[in-house]
């Protein structure tokens, strides 16, 4: 099982390292509209989303490699990158008030 997903997440930054920078490149434009950072990972959630179902339902070959190798890279990519801005502006509140 943990062999498994060391072989996915290697794929991930093989195939879908394009895909992933595509991703923080969206969430950072998306963080500068709104105040909440939940907000840009589901946008970005929802539109790869709604891209896979269409490519599932025009019957496109290879959709769970997509599932794998795009959608989920994608959405964990912008996921980890608002969270990363979530601890380094609660680590800077913390410096601030000391």
């Amino acid at each position: 099982m943990l062999e498994n997903i060391k072989v996915m997440i290697i794929g991930w930054f093989y195939y879908g390292i394009l895909f992933m920078a595509g991703s923080v490149v969206v969430t950072s434009l998306l963080n500068r509209g709104f105040t909440k950072l939940y907000i840009p990972p589901l946008i970005v959630n929802a539109i790869s989303a709604m891209i896979l179902l269409i490519g599932f339902k025009l019957g496109l070959p290879n959709m769970g490699y997509a599932m794998y190798f795009n959608y989920m890279p994608v959405v964990f990519a912008s996921v980890m990158y608002n969270f990363i801005i979530f601890i380094i502006r609660k680590l800077k509140k913390r410096l601030e008030v000391k």
